[in-house]
C-alpha cells in the first residue's frame, strides 16, 4: 500500500506487484543517490579542512574541471539520451557564446565596429526543448499529470507543436506515435518515447520519504533530511506546492546551475578526441576523428570564429613580416598609416581588413595571400642565392684546379731541372777522367 492525498485527507491505495517492486527499487536507488551525494559533501568538506579555509565561506579564487559526457546516438536512444544530449546542446551553447564573446571582446578594445558580425548557435533548439509550457520537456511533464496521459499523447502534442519548425521531425521507420527525431548540432537523433511518462515520474513516493526520516539508523535518517539546497540531477527536489516535478525537471534545474556557475567564471575549452575505436597506439582513423570534431561542435566553433576577421596582427609584425612583398615607398610609414599603406600596395581591398588601436584585423584568407606571396618572393630570391652560391663554390674549385695544375708544372719543371743538372755533372765528371787518363 501507498498513501495518497486526496484533497485534505490521506488514503491508502493498494499497489500491484509491478508497482511495488518498482517502488522498492526506487527507493533503493533513492538510497543510492543521496549516499553519493554525501560522499561529494564529504569530500568536498575534508578537502576544505585540509586547506585550512571555511567550506561555508564564499571562495573565490577557485579551479574546477567539469568532464563534459559526449554526445550520445545510438541505434535506440530514449529519455536518457535526449538528457545527455540536452546538456551538450547547454553547454555547447556556452562554448560558442565565450568563444565568440571573446572575439567580440579584441574587436571592442580596439575600437572595431562589429555590428554587422554575427554567428550561428542552437539557441532555437534550446528553446524547443526547454521553453515553459511548449517546449519538449514542459509537454512531457504536463501529460505525465493529465488524466490517462500516454508516451503516445505526449509525442502527438510534441509534433503538433514543433512538428513543422525543421527541428523536431517525424522518426522513420515507426508510427508516427512512438517517437520522433531531432535535429541537434551534431546531427539527426531518433528517439523512441516508450515508458518516457514512468521514467519521468517518481516512483519514490513522499511516505517512503518519510519513513526513511524515522529510521532506526542515524546514517540513513542524515540521507533524507530535507536540505535548502537544490538537489542534484537524478534526485528531486521536494517542494510545498502541488506542481508536478519530474526527474527531468530535476535534472534540468541541475543543469541550469552548472551553467550559470560556468557562465560566471574565465572557461577554458580542452577537446578531447579519440583516435580509433580500437584503443590501440599510433592508429589514426579520419572517419572516427572527423566525426568527433563535428559532435564535439569544434568545427562550428571554428566557422564562428572565422566569421568576420579571424586573423588579427600588431602593427609591427605585419609591418616587419610583410615589407618584401611590396615596393619600399610602400614601407616607408609606420603603424597605421604604414600598415593601410601596405595593405593597399599588396591589392587588399578596405572590405577586407580594419585597422584598430594596436592591432590590424584581417578578413578570411588575407593573411594566407599574404604569406603566399611573401613565400613567393622568398622563393625567387632563393634562386638568386643558389645561383651566387653556386657560382662562388665553381670559381672556388677552378681556383684549386688551377693551383693544382700550377703545382704539378711547378714540380715537373724541378724534376727535369734537377736531372739536366744530374747530367750535367756526369758529363763534367767523365770529361775530367778522360783527361786524366791522356
Amino acid at each position: 500500500k501507498m498513501k495518497m492525498k486526496v484533497g485534505t485527507e490521506m488514503m491508502d491505495k493498494d499497489l500491484t506487484f509491478a508497482k511495488a517492486v518498482d517502488t522498492r527499487d526506487a527507493l533503493a536507488k533513492g538510497i543510492f543517490s543521496r549516499l553519493f551525494d554525501k560522499l561529494v559533501e564529504q569530500i568536498n568538506t575534508s578537502m576544505a579542512e585540509a586547506k585550512g579555509c571555511d567550506r561555508n565561506a564564499t571562495i573565490k579564487n577557485v579551479i574546477g574541471i567539469v568532464d563534459i559526457f559526449g554526445f550520445e546516438i545510438f541505434e535506440k536512444n530514449s529519455m536518457e539520451q535526449l538528457c545527455i544530449n540536452f546538456a551538450n546542446e547547454k553547454l555547447q551553447a556556452l562554448f560558442t557564446k565565450t568563444v565568440f564573446a571573446e572575439t567580440m571582446r579584441a574587436y571592442s578594445e580596439e575600437g572595431i565596429d562589429a555590428a554587422d558580425i554575427s554567428y550561428t548557435d542552437n539557441g532555437a533548439l534550446i528553446q524547443t526543448l526547454e521553453a515553459p509550457n511548449t517546449g519538449l520537456l514542459a509537454i512531457l511533464s504536463e501529460e505525465c499529470v493529465v488524466p490517462k496521459g500516454s508516451d503516445e499523447g505526449f509525442t502527438e502534442k510534441v509534433m503538433a507543436q514543433h512538428g513543422k519548425g525543421g527541428i523536431i521531425v517525424r522518426m522513420k521507420g515507426v508510427g508516427p506515435k512512438d517517437g520522433f527525431g531531432i535535429n541537434h548540432f551534431a546531427g539527426l537523433v531518433n528517439y523512441g518515447t516508450r515508458a518516457w511518462l514512468d521514467k519521468n515520474k517518481d516512483p519514490l513516493n513522499g511516505d517512503l520519504v518519510v519513513l526513511m526520516q524515522f529510521s532506526d539508523d542515524d546514517f540513513v535518517k542524515t540521507l533524507f533530511e530535507e536540505k535548502q539546497s537544490t538537489a542534484m540531477a537524478g534526485s528531486v527536489r521536494r517542494f510545498k506546492s502541488a506542481k508536478f516535478v519530474g526527474l527531468i525537471d530535476g535534472f534540468r534545474t541541475s543543469l541550469n546551475q552548472l551553467v550559470k556557475t560556468l557562465e560566471g567564471t574565465k572557461t577554458h575549452f580542452i577537446r578531447c578526441v579519440k583516435p580509433n575505436m580500437d584503443k590501440k597506439p599510433d592508429n589514426f582513423v579520419f572517419d572516427v576523428m572527423q566525426r568527433q570534431l563535428y559532435t564535439s561542435g569544434v568545427v562550428q566553433a571554428v566557422q564562428a570564429t572565422r566569421k568576420g576577421f579571424p586573423d588579427h596582427l600588431p602593427f609591427a609584425e605585419l609591418l616587419s613580416r610583410f615589407e618584401l612583398v611590396v615596393p619600399k615607398s610602400a614601407t616607408n610609414k609606420k603603424g597605421a598609416d604604414g600598415v593601410r599603406a601596405l595593405l593597399s600596395s599588396a591589392g587588399v581591398s578596405d572590405k577586407e581588413f580594419r585597422i584598430g588601436k594596436t592591432k590590424v584585423f584581417l578578413g578570411v584568407g588575407v593573411l594566407d595571400q599574404l604569406e603566399q606571396r611573401r613565400m613567393e618572393y622568398i622563393a625567387s630570391k632563393v634562386l638568386s642565392m643558389q645561383m651566387l652560391v653556386r657560382a662562388y663554390n665553381a670559381r672556388k674549385r677552378l681556383k684549386l684546379l688551377r693551383d693544382e695544375k700550377a703545382r704539378a708544372a711547378k714540380a715537373k719543371a724541378e724534376a727535369e731541372a734537377a736531372a739536366r743538372a744530374a747530367e750535367e755533372a756526369a758529363r763534367k765528371e767523365r770529361e775530367a777522367a778522360e783527361a786524366a787518363a791522356a
